[in-house]
């Protein structure tokens, strides 16, 4: 077996052996950030969003006053220094929403729940539509979910990384708001 760089963890998932990163927990967790899945370049970096979209989407969250912009590619310090942690629904990493089965979503969603209500985590940022509609049942708008999840925690979906920028920079507004009150 090979040494584990970065975030990689080796894991069970629904009875298979993987190679995925590990869920980073703050301390006490001010905010998650969730995704779907790792790809699979961020599991062989081992670190989280290493891909170009990913990337961009990290810088837009340390622009709202999140966490600090890191001085490289690697978020997970920068952000755990703020409180804030990763996870994702679906522990296998897959190059794309397509090779994730309902099976796994449903599977991961009710861990992920778990996990967030014990710690109670009081607000949950979903980089992309899929957390949010496993948490609160609908995709909801980009910005933040008028509905709560079942513990009162509040959830934000990031706007698409292709979104026009006017539109970027109203939903980040909304948080950027959140985070000062």
């Amino acid at each position: 077996m090979s040494e584990l760089i970065g975030y990689q963890e080796r894991t069970t998932w629904m009875g298979q052996e993987i190679l995925t990163l590990a869920d980073i927990w703050p301390d006490n967790p001010r905010a998650m950030i969730v995704g779907l899945n790792p790809a699979p370049t961020s599991v062989e970096a081992g670190h989280y969003y290493q891909g170009r979209a990913g990337q961009g989407q990290l810088r837009k969250l340390a622009a709202t006053g999140l966490f600090e912009l890191p001085g490289g590619r690697h978020f997970e310090k920068a952000a755990l220094a703020s409180g804030v942690g990763f996870t994702d629904v679906v522990k296998r990493p897959t190059t794309g929403e397509g090779g994730v089965t309902k099976a796994e979503i449903a599977y991961g969603s009710r861990l992920l729940a778990d996990n967030l209500s014990a710690r109670n985590v009081g607000l949950v940022i979903c980089v992309f539509r899929h957390p949010v509609k496993e948490l609160l049942g609908v995709e909801g708008r980009s910005g933040m979910q008028e509905k709560r999840t079942l513990w009162g925690a509040q959830v934000f979906r990031m706007p698409g990384p292709y979104d026009k920028r006017e539109t970027v920079e109203k939903v980040l507004a909304e948080l950027t708001g959140s985070l000062r009150n």
